[in-house]
């Protein structure tokens, strides 16, 4: 008695976690289409989040043996699951790229769809529940299908890895800040995702092999994990902006054109990237005269948010060459260059007697960081030291 009533109140509860989770993947879809100014990532993550609410759809009917009764909910296992890796990876894509538009080469993570569903062709435009009724004997067709449709998103988390890698390798060379552009946090979602997908296959050979479940089956576990990814990737996803937007460089007969993509970009510090750029030795030292002018008197390093392309306005270059300035003449990049300013604006703060009333980190903040962290981080590599013992250290009486 006591069993079933476990088993009744487990059913409830599962069963309420399910319908929460729709509720949250049609909440975040309905916020992030109300946004007034909505971008193609937008839509991008809108129907991600829509991809993981037919999940919770699709499981609900397999759970209760239903979809011999629905049909149509065989057609929704096999888009969803063959679209959810190629739709995160081509909202990475646009978000690092700063581009508002879909490119015509992205078609190519159709690839897999086209021939799972080529593969499914027998049952899609025949018995659909065939598929999964004669599961235990598929034919070598059907088996194919079977393989392309599961590993299809594994293989696009890994590009999507690799493609949020090699945006955080290359954005120290166009911003001062890492904030809202390292992308942190779809790089740790996407290995949650990673994660659930594990779980998805460990669960499958331990109950081939070994007859073996988890408890309450991969129903229960599933739900939870994906009602957390639908919160994780919907909470932040809204939150991020184009890395690029509104941002604009001057280039060398003074026209604004859009800010070159970082994923386009090689790392500015290999000199092979330059080798056509037309600097001279001449030009780089008067580039260098001009950027060390402005820094001090103009403490374009105050502004949070500074990246390349502003300060290549400012100093009337293209940010090409100012970026090979940066990185042949002072063999920095733009984030540390601009960083040193901040961390030497700050040690003035801490050393003059008339500030120790304020906080060490709103120092910070007015010197142009954005970050607690960053600032603590950078402070310590730069002077060995933390900020509060630099204080004590180096206090001078006000004159």
């Amino acid at each position: 008695m006591v069993l079933e009533f476990n088993l009744l109140e487990m059913t409830t509860i599962l069963t309420g976690l399910n319908i929460a989770g729709l509720i949250l993947a049609l909440f975040f879809i309905t916020l992030i289409l109300s946004k007034k100014h909505k971008q193609v990532h937008d839509y991008l993550l809108s129907f991600f989040i829509l991809l993981l609410g037919n999940f919770l759809v699709v499981k609900y009917v397999f759970q209760y043996d239903l979809y011999n009764s629905y049909p149509i909910i065989v057609y929704i296992d096999i888009c969803y699951w063959v679209l959810l890796g190629p739709t995160l990876y081509i909202y990475t894509l646009v978000i690092t790229r700063g581009e508002n538009h879909l490119r015509i080469n992205y078609l190519y993570t159709l690839i897999p769809a086209i021939l799972v569903i080529l593969c499914f062709s027998g049952y899609i435009f025949g018995t659909p529940t065939d598929l999964f009724n004669n599961w235990e004997s598929p034919t070598m067709t059907v088996l194919i299908g079977r393989y392309i449709w599961f590993w299809n998103s594994p293989f696009f988390y890994l590009l999507t890895i690799l493609a949020i890698r090699k945006h955080q390798k290359s954005i120290k060379d166009h911003f001062s800040y890492l904030k809202s552009v390292d992308l942190n946090w779809l790089y740790y979602l996407s290995h949650g995702f990673a994660i659930f997908i594990l779980f998805l296959l460990v669960r499958g050979i331990l109950y081939s092999v070994f007859g073996w479940e988890f408890p309450f089956g991969n129903y229960g576990i599933s739900l939870v994990a994906v009602f957390m990814y639908i919160f994780g990737i919907g909470f932040y996803g809204y939150k991020q902006r184009g890395i690029f937007d509104n941002s604009t460089i001057i280039d060398d007969q003074n026209k604004i054109q859009n800010l070159p993509e970082i994923s386009d970009m090689k790392d500015d510090r290999n000199h092979q990237s330059y080798q056509k750029s037309g600097l001279n030795n001449e030009e780089a030292l008067q580039i260098l005269s001009k950027l060390k002018s402005l820094m001090v008197k103009e403490e374009p390093y105050l502004e949070s948010e500074l990246h390349l392309s502003e300060l290549a306005a400012m100093v009337d270059v293209s940010t090409h060459k100012l970026s090979q300035v940066i990185n042949e003449s002072l063999h920095k990049n733009f984030f540390d260059f601009v960083n040193e300013y901040r961390i030497e604006k700050v040690k003035d703060f801490l050393s003059n007697p008339g500030y120790n009333q304020l906080k060490i980190v709103s120092l910070a903040y007015d010197s142009g960081f954005s970050s607690k962290s960053t600032f603590y981080t950078l402070f310590k590599k730069s002077e060995g030291i933390t900020p509060v013992e630099y204080r004590k250290k180096n206090q001078r009486l006000p004159t």
